[in-house]
């Protein structure tokens, strides 16, 4: 029997830290809450709901108004920079070592040195060492395999009741990586 897959996946490197949990703490809130975190961690998420909000009036403001339009987007860059340089700043990277996870809108795969059990319940923080982007997300251990000579285990995890915003923000991400790597793919074709 052949799996489908029903997300696009990406290969993309993050700094991923977990924690078991029970399915009270899943329940009792949709973020999770047992990282201690700057006050900057989701700083760039919030900052993209934010802008997902306010495309759509400014598109319609740029159908009138394109040089107010423009002025916003000025001021969004602005902000952005402003931002990025706050995160940058903000996150200890040096807490956990970047790894190489596979990621789609469902889930991820990553590296581990201790088994999990399948069912058990995580709590993930993941930070994308490219964006600076911070997520805290539950998941659901679907399988666990041993690596070949001892090198810990590859854990298969699906998200679980992802807000929306995370939803969102993996989505760019990855349609992001896509266009990067067709980009790649061009370059080298043209050369």
């Amino acid at each position: 029997m052949t799996e489908r897959r029903q997300y696009y996946r990406i290969d993309h490197p993050v700094v991923i830290e977990y924690q078991s949990v029970a399915e009270s703490q899943v329940k009792q809130s949709p973020r999770p809450d047992q990282f201690a975190v700057s006050p900057y961690f989701l700083l760039q998420s919030q900052l993209r709901d934010i802008e997902a909000e306010a495309s759509h009036y400014l598109h319609r403001l740029g159908e009138d108004q394109p040089a107010i339009e423009a002025c916003f987007n000025m001021l969004n860059r602005k902000i952005e920079l402003i931002a990025s340089t706050l995160a940058a700043d903000s996150f200890n990277l040096e807490q956990g070592q970047s790894q190489f996870i596979n990621l789609s809108e469902g889930g991820l795969n990553f590296t581990c040195p201790d088994a999990l059990e399948p069912e058990q319940l995580l709590a993930l923080k993941l930070v994308f060492t490219e964006t600076r982007l911070g997520m805290l997300l539950y998941a659901r251990v679907r399988r666990c395999q041993a690596l070949p000579d001892a090198a810990g285990y590859e854990i298969g995890a699906e998200f679980l009741d992802m807000p929306e915003s995370c939803r969102t923000q993996l989505a760019r991400l990855i349609l992001d990586a896509q266009a990067r790597k067709r980009q790649q793919a061009l370059d080298l074709t043209n050369e």
